[in-house]
């Protein structure tokens, strides 16, 4: 067995619990919603005036009324959306739980990170790959029976046409993949510590001061509503390379 093969069945087998749990939620929470809008696929809007009509009699009270909503429907998260929980799962639990196997297998920490981000850019083309094929069936037969929305449409990814649309969410993905790794390559380590809480408190600094809360909203809007396809992904690949060189300074250093 050579060690890409290793490191993969590792990585498997320490994640697939988690991965069927989060499969199974999203099946059980498909059907839920397919269910619930099925219940109210008749008329919501004549149900709920008969429903005032019968409290009426049952009151004695004529002017009794409910402003009742011009639409009502049910709007959930695609299913292929709810696949993106796995961005953060795998992100966190490969560095956590494969390093320490491998070392002892003898592998090298070069081989063994390198190795990661190619595990973390086939899992990042086939979650992009995978909503893209499921996207002109949420606009074209889901969308009849269950309400729903698509990260790309959210994002405005549907003007770059279906490459672009692959190739953007490739390129978001990987670097949600590599941000997680960063975060977790050394997670015993005071530099990362730090860096968790300056993270964790950017956003809302950011946000609460005026001057700084434009270049927040302008960074945000630059990573995931641009609408340069090729700056787009530059960005999140750019952003990815330098997580990518920071997972790497704490990766050749860790002992555990």
């Amino acid at each position: 067995m050579n060690k890409f093969t290793a490191q993969l069945q590792v990585s498997w087998l320490r994640t697939k619990m988690t991965i069927w749990i989060v499969l199974g939620l999203i099946v059980v929470s498909f059907v839920a919603d397919f269910t619930i809008n099925q219940m109210f696929v008749s008329n919501p809007q004549q149900d709920i005036a008969e429903a005032v009509g019968e409290l009426r009699e049952v009151t004695g009270n004529n002017q009794l009324e409910i402003q009742i909503p011009a639409d009502v429907e049910n709007v959930n998260v695609s299913p292929a959306n709810l696949l993106l929980l796995l961005l953060p799962i795998l992100g966190i639990a490969l560095p956590l739980k494969t390093f320490r196997p491998m070392m002892n297998f003898g592998d090298s920490r070069r081989h063994y990170f390198v190795r990661l981000l190619m595990i973390y850019g086939f899992v990042a083309v086939l979650l992009a790959l995978f909503n893209s094929l499921w996207f002109p069936l949420d606009k074209s037969g889901i969308r009849e029976y269950v309400q729903t929305y698509n990260i790309i449409e959210v994002f405005g990814w549907n003007q770059f046409g279906a490459i672009g649309i692959f190739f953007y969410q490739v390129c978001f993905y990987f670097f949600v993949l590599t941000l997680f790794n960063f975060l977790f390559a050394r997670p015993k380590s005071p530099v990362t510590w730090i860096i968790w809480a300056v993270l964790i408190a950017a956003i809302p600094v950011g946000t609460s001061i005026a001057y700084l809360r434009h270049y927040v909203a302008e960074f945000f809007i630059a990573l995931l509503f641009n609408d340069s396809l090729v700056l787009g992904m530059g960005l999140n690949l750019g952003l990815s390379l330098i997580l990518i060189v920071g997972a790497w300074l704490f990766t050749r250093h860790r002992t555990f």
